[in-house]
């Protein structure tokens, strides 16, 4: 679920609780963690997560924190990203943090993504601290894109595209639908790809046409789109929504 769909049924529910005051509120809510967590986030950033993704292993929960140790050049190999890059993405995580809300009890909690980040001098040896909840999060990461190896991610230089072919990936997930087929309106696609374009042509333009090139220059999926209009009423047709179509 996007944040835009969580916000709108947000405020779907809450709707329905002045109707019903038995309505059920939610226990437990996270942030979906590769489409809000690093909303902002860059190539490389993009990178760090899927490749902590494939390195680690189902966590123990009764461990409130865990240490995680990575060899910068097998880092360095996997992702195709440089040193320096990588060093100041980490430092760059330690800003992040990630919202947990239980509405039953009422409280929220707010976990920094990397609490400790440690690089040990001239032995190319990583050591993060992480909180088993995001933990947690990154191993169902792995999980939850199963038929999606993290390594043809990295071949992959623009952002859109690395946001784009988890999603394409859950497309082919879906057995739900009887098409592999996906509608985004117009604020769904902006919080997915953490942009601020006013109408659907700019996401077709800056986004999708740009990550097809490379997803299919690449041989890692193909999918069209089409632009959704409502024709009701008089005057020029609005766009509404876009269809993500895998072929």
């Amino acid at each position: 679920m996007t944040r835009a769909e969580w916000k709108r049924k947000q405020r779907e529910e809450l709707n329905a609780q002045k109707k019903e005051r038995n309505a059920k509120p939610i226990q437990k809510i996270n942030n979906s963690f590769i489409e809000n967590v690093i909303h902002d986030s860059n190539v490389t950033a993009l990178k760090t997560i899927w490749y902590l993704s494939s390195i680690l292993e189902d966590v123990d929960s009764t461990k409130e924190m865990i240490t995680v140790t990575i060899d910068l050049r097998k880092m360095l190999n996997y992702t195709n990203l440089n040193a320096q890059d990588i060093r100041q993405n980490f430092k760059n995580m330690q800003k992040t943090s990630i919202t947990f809300i239980n509405e039953e009890e009422e409280w929220e909690e707010y976990i920094s993504l990397i609490p400790r980040v440690e690089f040990e001098w001239g032995k190319n040896i990583i050591h993060i601290d992480l909180y088993s909840k995001i933990a947690n999060l990154i191993v169902d990461v792995r999980k939850r894109y199963t038929l999606l190896n993290t390594h043809e991610l990295m071949k992959l230089k623009k952002k859109h595209s690395l946001r784009l072919l988890p999603i394409l990936n859950m497309l082919k997930q879906n057995k739900e639908e009887t098409k592999e087929e996906k509608r985004y309106r117009l604020d769904e696609f902006n919080e997915l790809f953490g942009t601020n374009y006013k109408n659907l042509t700019d996401i077709e333009r800056n986004i999708l046409l740009p990550a097809k090139e490379e997803l299919e220059s690449h041989k890692l999926q193909s999918f069209h789109h089409e632009i959704n209009f409502d024709n009701l009423g008089k005057g020029r047709p609005k766009a509404m929504s876009i269809s993500i179509i895998l072929k």
